[in-house]
């Protein structure tokens, strides 16, 4: 079987695709879609150079229009959190209360019980046992925290 110009351009083209499940970034893809352009000129008997041109230019728009919505559709920046990355913003339960001159005290989260600090101290006299905080940030092993609002 003798294979025509836009069969191997359709090949190159669905086999770039293929190739885009391996690798992230959808370059891959725009690059065989711009081979499906070379395809198209090819079946309409343009010259190898012109097919080339018009491959490049289907590449080139892809990556221009195609490729940021793609980006965001499938990269919308919802990855898992991990560590302790994945604590910040949320919700823990104050296990000790807050000590007002050091502004420590321990708070749960996950079934963990940390070391906790007030972000800020004057809050102390009402971060007891059972209010809930939010984690501002964590410092070693030390969670740091404010009273959540609707908590006072």
């Amino acid at each position: 079987m003798v294979w025509e110009a836009w069969q191997i351009w359709i090949a190159v083209g669905l086999g770039l695709m293929v190739l885009e499940v391996f690798v992230p970034g959808f370059v891959l893809a725009c690059l065989g879609l711009g081979s499906l352009g070379g395809a198209v000129a090819a079946a309409l008997n343009v010259s190898f150079e012109m097919q080339l041109v018009v491959s490049a230019l289907t590449a080139l728009l892809a990556f221009v229009f195609l490729r940021p919505f793609a980006l965001k559709m499938g990269f919308s920046g919802n990855e898992r959190l991990s560590g302790v990355d994945a604590l910040l913003g949320r919700e823990c339960i104050i296990t000790q209360a807050f000590d007002p001159s050091s502004g420590m005290g321990r708070c749960k989260v996950d079934g963990d019980d940390w070391r906790a600090e007030l972000l800020v101290r004057e809050e102390a006299s009402r971060a007891t046992s059972g209010k809930i905080a939010v984690i501002n940030k964590v410092e070693s092993n030390t969670l740091i925290v404010s009273l959540k609002p609707s908590s006072t």
